[in-house]
């Protein structure tokens, strides 16, 4: 009975050590920086302009806002998760979208970054795989987040290779 009870645990142990979360992070607020500028700009112009009286004031305003609106609510519905065997990207406000790259999958890494990205100290990581290519908006740090995933990506092959010698 102490055996059975044994290879659960061995069992849940290899679950859990597949899913263990190395780093989760969030894309910042700050990747908005052009929409939000643009967006405060017309609010500024259509409250000056127009006012609140005239319906193009009324409409430059809503369509504003909505749009600052969603890109604060995109960010903070959005999560990125690396595990020891896989990425997770997780989205939505509503009903949550979960996202899976596994390591083996992963054919290409590369990190893009704008002048005002380097002044922000954020950027754009894509990970292309054989299905779909991902992009990482707004990661703090991406060039130290390339290197920890390329780091998993490597200690991931060496788990499986090591496994099949000892099968």
């Amino acid at each position: 009975m102490t055996n059975i009870h044994t290879l659960y645990k061995d069992a849940d142990f290899d679950k859990d050590a597949e899913t263990k979360t190395v780093q989760s992070f969030k894309p910042q607020i700050r990747q908005n920086w052009f929409v939000f500028t643009i967006s405060s700009f017309a609010i500024f112009l259509a409250l000056t302009k127009f006012g609140f009286e005239n319906i193009t004031g009324l409409t430059i305003l809503s369509l504003s806002s909505l749009l600052i609106l969603y890109h604060v609510l995109s960010v903070y519905t959005t999560k990125y998760v690396i595990t020891q065997g896989k990425i997770q990207i997780q989205k939505g406000l509503f009903s949550r979208t979960l996202k899976e790259i596994p390591y083996g999958d992963i054919n290409n890494i590369s990190v893009t970054q704008g002048n005002m990205q380097k002044r922000l100290k954020i950027g754009n990581l894509t990970i292309v795989t054989n299905q779909a290519s991902h992009v990482f908006r707004g990661i703090k740090n991406p060039h130290k987040t390339k290197e920890l995933i390329n780091k998993e990506k490597y200690l991931e092959h060496e788990r499986r290779t090591l496994l099949r010698k000892i099968l």
